[in-house]
């Protein structure tokens, strides 16, 4: 089942970043990033009205940005076509090549990239996150769900309510993290329940979004035979 997630890549060193931090919208919509032959990177940049006169101020400014040609107007703002060097690091990690994902959206912010993405399954979502990790790249999801035309609206693969709160206050608390970050102890006064209950409810919520993300045991027993 293809899930679309909405993610952010809070890195201020990326491209354009502090570019967009000085835009009164604090945004820069990119697309159609393509690697030329020096190792270089053309993308599609655009911003709003009220942008347009720092944005163009700005470029020279911009280490990173070695050409930038402007396109023209649409109802969707100013585009230009920028010519980016470096951010080997950026790109490598979101190699079409590695995983099975499309990109719907992307702006750059004052905070980082944030991205929309498409990926074919939850392993290539993993893919993804785990090549940002590689690379350095800070990686923070901000919203997942199964179907393309209403990303707005959350997947629970099939947890009950107290199984997705459990595994949202976990997640977030960093209860999954490496040194933990909340103990089991922590979980259990946050959901109001006891260390037992907690641990118990976390156990069935992770067998379940296994199960519903890797296959029923059946399933798996076919590809380890």
């Amino acid at each position: 089942m293809a899930i679309v997630a909405e993610i952010l890549l809070a890195d201020p060193t990326l491209p354009l970043v502090s570019l967009a931090q000085a835009l009164p919208s604090r945004e820069i919509s990119v697309a159609n990033a393509v690697h030329l032959e020096d190792g270089r990177h053309l993308i599609t940049a655009s911003v709003d009205d009220e942008s347009k006169e720092i944005f163009e101020r700005e470029l020279d400014a911009q280490s990173e940005i070695t050409h930038a040609e402007p396109i023209g107007k649409t109802t969707n703002g100013w585009f230009y076509q920028l010519t980016i060097d470096g951010a080997a690091s950026l790109f490598d990690s979101h190699n079409p090549a590695e995983f099975e994902g499309v990109q719907m959206d992307a702006a750059v912010t004052g905070e980082g990239l944030r991205e929309l993405k498409v990926f074919s399954n939850y392993a290539a979502f993993s893919t993804l996150r785990d090549r940002c990790e590689a690379y350095g790249i800070p990686f923070e999801l901000l919203n997942i769900a199964s179907d393309p035309e209403d990303p707005g609206e959350r997947d629970q693969y099939g947890l009950t309510d107290k199984q997705y709160q459990a595994l949202s206050v976990a997640f977030a608390g960093g209860y999954y993290d490496s040194p933990r970050g909340m103990s089991t102890e922590d979980l259990a006064a946050e959901l109001e329940i006891t260390a037992a209950s907690a641990s118990d409810l976390l156990r069935r919520a992770e067998r379940q979004l296994i199960n519903q993300t890797l296959g029923p045991k059946e399933y798996l027993n076919t590809l380890t035979a």
